[in-house]
């Protein structure tokens, strides 16, 4: 896969997180832990989605899972089942990519 190509898939992708509504209140704490409880649950959605893609749609070789838990501050096991069917479908829907059978895990 070319730079080029995976920029603009990683665009596609994160442009298919949709911002979260966040309540509006008159209370300045409730307000503002609302509104960061919003961004971390589209940040954990980007990080899924993100996964998805370097696991599912890279080739010809897929990031190990090693790779993607050092980017990502977690370890490998919580790589492996941070994503699951539905964050690939909306990768592909966001690409248009199909998802690359994968053989075994490699980590």
């Amino acid at each position: 896969m070319s730079t080029r190509r995976v920029i603009a898939d990683v665009k596609a992708v994160l442009a298919a997180v949709p911002d979260p509504l966040v309540a509006a209140s008159s209370d300045a704490v409730l307000s503002a832990l609302a509104d960061a409880h919003a961004r971390r649950m589209r940040a954990d959605e980007e990080i899924r989605l993100l996964l998805a893609y370097g696991r599912q749609f890279v080739y010809p070789h897929p990031y190990t899972l090693g790779e993607l838990a050092s980017a990502a501050g977690m370890s490998v096991s919580g790589v492996r089942t941070a994503y699951g069917p539905q964050d690939v479908a909306k990768v592909a829907a966001a690409t248009g990519l199909e998802p690359v059978p994968s053989e075994t895990e490699e980590s």
